[in-house]
């Protein structure tokens, strides 16, 4: 085997133990809730010893940053398959959107548990990377002339950010059904669009 085989193998090693440690650390979030689970626990479920699970993750609030980078990646997945990087900030924010509402949906225990517990455990609301992303799509539209030019990006991603988990928050208190998740996510585009476009 070459030395490029074996690193090869090693990095796929070292990702597929860190994909059972965090689907390991979610289903006991879900489970026992994010208070009541300890990185022993991780590493119980996971069949590993402990040094390893802080060998990935130094604390377990980083466990939820991963949790919050994996819908992000996804989201911009979504994106990027029907190349809309380029389109007017509108529709790239709408599919971004739409997209993290569907794996809310399609989640909605694991959000209820994992968001929550982000909300509180983590300053969701100070920086978040998630704000820095939306920061970078109202840039490239100012860019091309569609936000007026007086708006500061990164202030205006924050103000996204944070309606995006103020209304995730509330659709976690609320019953799902009655509390259309996507519709009040477009919904605080076009608010937000209103305000920041160019008229």
């Amino acid at each position: 085997m070459t030395a490029e085989a074996t690193t090869d193998r090693r990095t796929r090693q070292r990702h597929e133990r860190r994909d059972r440690l965090f689907q390991a650390a979610v289903e006991l979030f879900v489970e026992r809730g994010y208070e009541n689970t300890t990185m022993e626990d991780i590493a119980e479920r996971a069949d590993t010893a402990r040094a390893t699970v802080f060998n990935h993750f130094q604390r377990k609030t980083a466990i939820l940053d991963e949790w919050s980078l994996r819908r992000r990646e996804r989201a911009m997945t979504a994106v990027r398959a029907e190349n809309l990087e380029d389109r007017p900030l509108r529709e790239v924010l709408s599919r971004y959107l739409i997209e993290l509402a569907r794996i809310s949906l399609d989640s909605r225990t694991e959000t209820i548990a994992c968001m929550g517990a982000a909300i509180h455990s983590t300053n969701v609301f100070g920086n978040p990377e998630l704000a820095r992303e939306f920061a970078a799509f109202v840039a490239r539209a100012q860019e091309t002339g569609e936000i007026r030019a007086d708006i500061d990006p990164a202030q205006a991603g924050l103000l996204l950010a944070t309606g995006y988990f103020g209304t995730l928050s509330s659709w976690i208190e609320s019953e799902a059904a009655p509390f259309d998740l996507q519709e009040h996510l477009l919904n605080l585009v076009e608010m937000i669009l209103r305000g920041i476009a160019v008229r």
